[in-house]
This record gives C-alpha cells, sequence and structure tokens, in this order.
C-alpha cells in the first residue's frame, strides 16, 4: 500500500504564484501534450488540404496573433472552452512565464493580487487563529494575539467540528475559511473537539492584522515574534519596543521562523529599529547591473545589549535579509537550523483589470556581500527541533489500523509523537511492541480517551497530533531552539 504523507509543522508560507504554478503544471503539460498530437497527426494532414499552407507574418506578435486567431476560431476543442480567448491568452501568459525557470515571477489574477497582499498583511475579516488540514481533520495551529479568537476562549489544537451548525465533514479548507470569514462585528458559532468534549463558542468576527507578536520572558529578556513584514509590521514592532523599553528588556530574541518574507520597505523600517544609522541593510543587484545599497535611518527605540535571531527552515526572503542585516551589522547570534534561500527581490506590475505581472527585479547580498539566493543562512548555533516537528506524518483512511507484531510507517509516527509528549518509548522504528501497546494505553488511559482503542489508527493519529500542536504551544520547554536562545542570553 502506498503511504501518502503530510507534515505537521507549519511550512514556509507558498506565494498564491509558488502554489498557482504547481496545481497548473500538470494540466498545462497535459494541455501542451495533446496539442502537439493534434498538430504532428492525422488532423494536420487533413487541415493542409483544406487551408492554405502558410499565413503571412511579418514580426513574432503578428505569428502569435494568427496562431491565437486560429486556436480562438477553427480549433476543434476550443468549443470545449468556457472563455476561450481568456483561456488562450492566460495559458500563453503563464507558458511564457514558466519557461523563464524564475518561479517567483508570475501572472497573477485580480483574485490573486488580492490574496497576494492579504498573505503578507495578514488582513481580512475573520477570527484570527491559523489550522492545518490532517487529511480531512482541521486542527488549530494558532491563535493570534487579542484576536476574536483568543477573547472567545479558542485553543491551540482544538478541532474544527462545525461551523454554523455544518459539519466540517467532507468539507475542504477553503470552504472552512469561506464560512469563518464574513462581514465585520457578525458572530460565528464554532464548534471545537477539545480532547473528548464538544466546546461551541460565538466568536464576533474582526479585522485580523497581525504580523508581530511581542512578550517578556524570565528577567530582563524581550521576545519579539515576526510572522510577515507587512505594511503594518513596523508600527506594530514600534509598540512592543516601547513597551519593552518600559520593562527595562536588556536583551532580545527575534523570532523569524516561518517568516516568507514581504515588502522590502517594511524590512527597512524594522531594520533601521535595530541597526545604527548608515548600517548598510541590503545590497541588490539591479537588472542592469548596478548595485542599490540600503542603509538604516538609525531610529533605534531601545539599544539591546544582545540580540538573538531564531531561524528555520521556513525563513524566506526578507526575514533572512533582516537576521544576516542584523548579524553582520552588530554581531548578534543566529540560533535554528539553514534559512530557505531566497535572494530575489520582485515588484508588481498592477493591470487595469486589477491583475498583475510580479517579476524578479534584482538579486540581493548580505552587507558583507554574501550571496543568499539557493545558499540561504547558516545559524551560528544550529538546533533542530524534536522529530514530531521534522519528519513526515502517514495519513491512513478510515479502515487502517495497526496493532502489535505489525510493522508500518504509522506506527512510528505514534511512537514519535508519544515521545514528544513525554511518554515511555523504547522504541521509535514503526514495530508495535508490547512496550508500545503498553505506552498507547497508558496515553488514552491519562486522558480518558475511552472511544479510543490502543491500535493505530487515523482516529489515534490525530489525537496525538493534536495534543501534539496543544503541547507545543503551551510548554515552551518544547521549544529547543527557544531554549537554546534563552540559555544563551542568560550566560
Amino acid at each position: 500500500m502506498s503511504e501518502k504523507k503530510i507534515r505537521i509543522p507549519v511550512e514556509r508560507y507558498e506565494w498564491p504564484d509558488e502554489r498557482r504554478l504547481k496545481r497548473q503544471r500538470r494540466l498545462r503539460t497535459l494541455f501542451i501534450t495533446i496539442g502537439l498530437i493534434v498538430a504532428f497527426g492525422f488532423g494536420y494532414v487533413v487541415r493542409t488540404a483544406m487551408t492554405p499552407l502558410t499565413t503571412s507574418v511579418t514580426n513574432d506578435f503578428e505569428r502569435f496573433e494568427a496562431i491565437f486567431n486560429v486556436l480562438k476560431d477553427e480549433w476543434y476543442f476550443s468549443k470545449d472552452l468556457i472563455n476561450p480567448e481568456d483561456k488562450l491568452i492566460n495559458d500563453a501568459v503563464n507558458g511564457m512565464i514558466e519557461s523563464s525557470g524564475d518561479p517567483h515571477t508570475v501572472y497573477m489574477s485580480a483574485d490573486e493580487v488580492q490574496m497576494f497582499a492579504e498573505s503578507i498583511d495578514r488582513g481580512f475579516v475573520g477570527i484570527g487563529v491559523s489550522y492545518f488540514d490532517n487529511n480531512g481533520t482541521f486542527i488549530i495551529e494558532r491563535v493570534f494575539i487579542d484576536s476574536p479568537a483568543e477573547r472567545a476562549g479558542v485553543q491551540p489544537g482544538d478541532i474544527i467540528y462545525s461551523v454554523d451548525g455544518v459539519s466540517t465533514v467532507g468539507l475542504t479548507s477553503d470552504e472552512i475559511v469561506d464560512r469563518v470569514r464574513g462581514e465585520e462585528n457578525s458572530i460565528v458559532t464554532i464548534e471545537f473537539l477539545r480532547g473528548q468534549a464538544i466546546v461551541s463558542l460565538d466568536i464576533t468576527r474582526g479585522i485580523i492584522a497581525n504580523t508581530a507578536f511581542g512578550k517578556m520572558l524570565e528577567n530582563d529578556v524581550a521576545f519579539l515574534e515576526i510572522y510577515q513584514f507587512g505594511t503594518s509590521t513596523a508600527s506594530e514592532v514600534k509598540q512592543y519596543l516601547e513597551v519593552f523599553k518600559q520593562a527595562n528588556a536588556k536583551k532580545i530574541i527575534i523570532d523569524l521562523r516561518d517568516n516568507g518574507g514581504g515588502y522590502l520597505t517594511s524590512l527597512e523600517d524594522v531594520g533601521s529599529m535595530f541597526i545604527p544609522k548608515d548600517g548598510i541593510l541590503i545590497k541588490q543587484e539591479l537588472t542592469s547591473g548596478d548595485a542599490l545599497v540600503s542603509k538604516s535611518t538609525g531610529n533605534i527605540i531601545l539599544p539591546f545589549e544582545e540580540i538573538l535571531i531564531l531561524v528555520n527552515e521556513n525563513t524566506a526572503s526578507a526575514a533572512e535579509v533582516f537576521a544576516i542585516a542584523v548579524e553582520e551589522n552588530i554581531g548578534s547570534t543566529i540560533v535554528g537550523v539553514l534559512t530557505y534561500g531566497k535572494g530575489t527581490v520582485q515588484q508588481q506590475r498592477p493591470f487595469s483589470d486589477g491583475s498583475a505581472l510580479k517579476y524578479t527585479v534584482a538579486e540581493w547580498f548580505s552587507p558583507l556581500g554574501n550571496k543568499i539566493n539557493g545558499v540561504g543562512i547558516t545559524p551560528d548555533v544550529i538546533v533542530a527541533q524534536h522529530e514530531v516537528m521534522q519528519e513526515s506524518f502517514t495519513l491512513l483512511e478510515e479502515n487502517e489500523s495497526y496493532g502489535y507484531d505489525q510493522v508500518h510507517a504509522s506506527i512510528r509516527d505514534a511512537q514519535v509523537a508519544l515521545d514528544f509528549l513525554d511518554y515511555d518509548v523504547d522504541r521509535t522504528d514503526g514495530y508495535f511492541s508490547e512496550s508500545t501497546l503498553t505506552t498507547i494505553q497508558a496515553y488514552l488511559n491519562d486522558n480518558n480517551y475511552i472511544e479510543l482503542e490502543a491500535v493505530v489508527n487515523k482516529a489515534l493519529l490525530d489525537t496525538l497530533r493534536a495534543d501534539v500542536v496543544r503541547e507545543w504551544h503551551l510548554n515552551q520547554d518544547k521549544d529547543l531552539q527557544l531554549q537554546k536562545a534563552l540559555e544563551l542570553a542568560y550566560e
């Protein structure tokens, strides 16, 4: 049996262009293949007998227009297209862009332009949570600070059970988003599965624009998490820095994990709050070959004695720019694992219909001239998270079940999750031993999961994953990278 895989941790954010390219690649390949077969097969022979062999063209654009008109008006399969003109133009544009080999240059529809802006600014009307789709089970991963969801009592690890009386069984992730979002100040009633209990909450929808979060940790150490570099990020960070100043913070941990980047203007504004005036933030090599250097304005609100920066494999683009700029300018310490390595700069060319072309205009380098694109940033202190946050997890069908003396990848998933939850696990090789049975029974008894069997099936894995997410968010000690940063801060 083939094994489908899913990852538990937050993945690096994929821009709408990347998702769209992946989604269209197979269909476009099939479309082109079929087109080639038709063009060079029987149809070609018949057509040449019915029409002139050549059409006069004097330049490339005339040739394109001639091909477009033939496909639009005479191509047999154009009758199957809802809007053949738009389809042909969009395919031509996307084909031209895809052949460039640059995954970050893409044409976006008006809807995708809006989604792109929302993804950076995290601005929309909703309840303020993020969740992941675990094969049809929707598990809350993060509850945004001061969001409608937090005020209503939603917790990480909750499973979305129903929305306004409609069960989530069989719904897609997009369908759930459509039901949860709505007009500002309207109320949505959501039932959550928390452990074995159903919790019903009435949540008043509001504008969600959280790109940063901060708090004081122990002693004089502040913690600042930047989710994205959006239009409001600088003002949000400034507010937190003012709070840290009032609290007499001396050191700060800046969390850039899973930060996919954002606007360079935002990066420059935020970077100027940590890097002295005229310190180099970024070097860009433009299409012309010329260099463009951005420098800090020195808008430092609180000069920290020490700055530690957390990164992971999903730290990308502007987040990488910020991390390496702070390190090379003032000697901060970067903790975590190798970053993503996106070192190109894009800008948008909008069109009157709301669509836009997002295209690469430059490659950026660190203040000292180090290349990042395709290379990433190697942390000063390398720390990986627990296996449960790193490895793929097997998706089981409803009727799949594995028990004593069997071997399966899903059994290893359960063993790794139980180890993360501090249960006594003798092995993590996927063999269901007597000790594994005893450990699963202890887990079920401790949590009063009386409806679950002591076997590895979809129900057990869903419950384990939910508990892993809840433990991750509620128990700071589980974050090995953060703990290492704290250790360095307290030295």
